[in-house]
């Protein structure tokens, strides 16, 4: 049994590597810049397929001020902060497979946890765009959500106790790439594709 596990889990591996490898260049010079999304995101999409679909605003907006959606935003990166224990993965393992609500994960395990639950309540999908990152203190690659609210770009991490402006946190990391706003299973290096 655990054989036949092991080589279904082989086995998504290799298509993911294989959708990466085929499915798109790595970097295009088209207005969108399109980039080849992250290994690990194609794994998730495999294993969550309705979390990398497109998701409508279902919020009512008439009863959900500014204010009650910035509330919602810090509630959230704080329980899943609070609720998933930091694990510094072993380097086989780091980063390659993203899961929502484990007991212990890692950056990419936040991210996606936060987004399921902003997707959840209601959330379009085009403002809740997960973000690689590179942390210029250490150089070590990171991942973050990215919220679209309003005109502003708003970042929830594991390493902030607070959502902040990305205007504040452009001193601390340099985009990599993030999700397209406008297809959730796209990825691009244009930061301006970020506030579409």
């Amino acid at each position: 049994m655990s054989g036949e596990l092991s080589m279904i889990k082989h086995a998504v591996r290799m298509l993911a590597i294989v959708y990466c490898v085929c499915g798109q260049p790595a970097y295009s010079n088209y207005e969108s810049q399109a980039v080849t999304p992250p290994l690990s995101f194609s794994q998730f999409c495999i294993q969550y397929p309705g979390d990398c679909q497109h998701h409508e605003d279902r919020r009512i907006r008439d009863f959900r001020s500014s204010v009650q959606r910035w509330r919602e935003l810090a509630q959230i990166n704080s329980t899943v902060n609070l609720g998933i224990a930091p694990k510094d993965l072993p380097a086989s393992r780091r980063d390659a497979e993203w899961r929502i609500f484990p007991d212990e994960g890692n950056c990419g395990d936040y991210a996606v946890t936060k987004r399921h639950l902003l997707l959840r309540s209601g959330w379009p999908s085009s403002a809740l765009l997960l973000a690689e990152v590179v942390i210029r203190a250490t150089g070590e690659h990171h991942l973050v959500l990215l919220v679209r609210e309003g005109k502003a770009i708003l970042v929830l991490d594991n390493l902030s106790p607070v959502v902040t402006p990305i205007v504040d946190v452009s001193d601390r990391y340099i985009l990599v790439r993030a999700e397209s706003g406008i297809e959730p299973q796209h990825w691009t290096r244009e930061v301006a594709a970020f506030s579409r």
